[in-house]
């Protein structure tokens, strides 16, 4: 009990210096992990949609200088000024030619068209520029706007005016120069910004469907910019929205460009994984814990407890009668010489018992064999009396008969080097015998119903030919009506029986208790 005690005492204290480093562990963990998260909610969401809004701006920024340039080009005065159709045609393509060199210089796909009302033309970079004149009736202001087309590709488009005075009459103007781009260009820009991180970026401005990716989720974002339409926004900031019973970041940065909001939104959930690996990290710890407490749990019960179940289950073996058992565990410490010195003691009382044993079986098959050979002596006498007798009145079919069954019935009996048999040998030998004596007698028959099942049975050899040999001699010989012999094969609740009766004179009920086989036997189904 005190070994116990103190091998308790021992494992209690090696997993409590255990728990120290892995408490210190998880709380360096989790400390590193709320930074993380600080940091990664205050300015990595903020610096990412502020480094794609200036990069939005600067395609932009590029866009819109492309039409002050155009405006200040001669030729659209010398335009302006001829009157020959030739020189007018020339001046057209080579301001187209302009143009398209300028649309070029843009990464997104852009259009730039040059209206003169004057003239009452428009010049574009595509060939497809239409002059209007009721467009000029309305106002045009110098900042982008937004043309939403439900039956066409949406553009963002911005006027440059020659002279600039003529914004308040743009029928005035001498020309009037437009450069505009597809929303299909911040669609392409929001799915690689997509693609680069784990939010889902859309461009948003009050009152207005929003711009997303191909690959948004546009119900998710309309339920956000319903939200976000009540709400008054600055030109950056970041909120924390419940939609659909789960929280998100929504980030947003005002363009200056575009006068829109890039907004960007995350799962908590993602913003917080950091705190699940450190989560992770420390149930790691505890496992790992659990698994070095087994490995210790198996090293002693590898050491101590193993070894002393094997002896025990030794001792209980040699003590049922297993003297061949043997302790093959090395278990490397005190219990190996244990085992050794069992496993000498387990050899001797075994060689000590199979010398017994074996001394036990040959006297028995020397007691065998000395009563098959007080047997054989007396039957082959009778049976060659008959022999002679047969040959004497010229009975040659009956000595024959003789001969044959003699001859197969002292083939079994003189077999010495097994004393087993089966039983389909063994009612051979009775089937032989009862041949030869059927030949002496002439006053019985005999009938024999042993099931296939039974055929394989081993038995001792000569174990039912005394039995019918009684029955003839005791039974049948000494009755004047003609004899019956009947051996019959039964198989019952596991059991194998076989049955010897004849219809002889029987015995008396002072010889039947004397008797203590009444010519049957029974043996267990092997």
């Amino acid at each position: 009990m005190r070994l116990k005690m103190n091998i308790f005492r021992k494992m209690v204290l090696f997993i409590v210096l255990l728990l120290i480093p892995i408490v210190l562990l998880y709380g360096f963990s989790n400390r590193v992990s709320i930074e993380v998260v600080e940091e990664e909610i205050q300015n990595s969401n903020l610096n990412r949609i502020s480094f794609f809004t200036s990069q939005m701006d600067s395609v932009i920024d590029q866009l819109s200088i492309i039409p002050i340039i155009v405006s200040k080009d001669r030729s659209i005065q010398e335009l302006l000024k001829t009157t020959k159709e030739y020189e007018q045609l020339q001046l057209q393509e080579a301001i187209v030619g302009k143009l398209i060199l300028l649309s070029a210089t843009s990464s997104w796909s852009n259009r730039l068209t040059i209206y003169l009302p004057g003239l009452k033309q428009a010049i574009s970079s595509d060939y497809n520029g239409v002059y209007d004149p009721d467009f000029f009736r309305s106002s045009i202001k110098p900042d982008w706007e937004y043309h939403a087309l439900p039956a066409g590709d949406s553009y963002f488009a911005k006027f440059i005016l020659s002279p600039l005075i003529s914004y308040k009459n743009p029928e005035d103007a001498e020309a009037v120069t437009e450069v505009r781009f597809s929303r299909r260009n911040v669609m392409n820009m929001l799915a690689d910004y997509k693609q680069d991180g784990k939010g889902d970026p859309f461009l948003y401005s009050p009152g207005t469907g929003p711009i997303v990716s191909s690959a948004a989720n546009e119900a998710l974002i309309g339920e956000l910019t319903s939200y976000l339409n009540g709400q008054q926004l600055s030109p950056m900031g970041h909120r924390i929205v419940e939609l659909r019973h789960e929280k998100y970041l929504v980030g947003y940065v005002q363009s200056k460009s575009l006068g829109w909001y890039v907004v960007d939104y995350l799962p908590l959930q993602q913003i917080l994984s950091p705190i699940v690996k450190s989560r992770n990290l420390f149930y790691g710890s505890i496992a790992l814990l659990l698994a070095m407490s087994v490995v210790v749990a198996l090293m002693l019960y590898k050491q101590v407890q193993i070894p002393i179940q094997l002896l025990l289950r030794g001792v209980q073996g040699i003590q049922a009668g297993k003297y061949a058992l043997r302790l093959n565990h090395r278990p490397n410490n005190e219990f190996e010489y244990v085992f050794a010195r069992f496993n000498e003691m387990a050899a001797q009382i075994q060689e000590l018992l199979e010398k017994v044993y074996m001394e036990h079986i040959r006297f028995r098959e020397a007691k065998l064999k000395q009563l098959q050979s007080q047997i054989n002596p007396h039957f082959l006498y009778n049976c060659l009396f008959f022999i002679k007798n047969t040959i004497a009145v010229g009975d040659k079919h009956a000595a024959t008969e003789m001969v044959v069954n003699l001859g197969d019935y002292f083939r079994h009996i003189t077999k010495l080097e097994n004393t087993m048999t089966t039983l389909h040998e063994e009612m051979k030998l009775v089937q032989n015998y009862l041949n030869i004596q059927n030949l002496r007698m002439d006053r019985f028959h005999y009938e024999i119903d042993i099931p296939d099942s039974m055929a394989q049975l081993e038995i001792p050899r000569l174990l039912i030919q005394p039995i019918v040999e009684n029955a003839i001699i005791h039974g049948i010989g000494k009755s004047e009506r003609y004899g019956i012999v009947t051996i019959t094969g039964q198989r019952q609740w596991g059991e194998n029986k076989i049955v010897i009766d004849d219809n002889g004179i029987g015995m008396s009920p002072r010889s039947w208790r004397s008797c203590s086989i009444k010519y049957r036997f029974r043996w267990i189904k092997r």
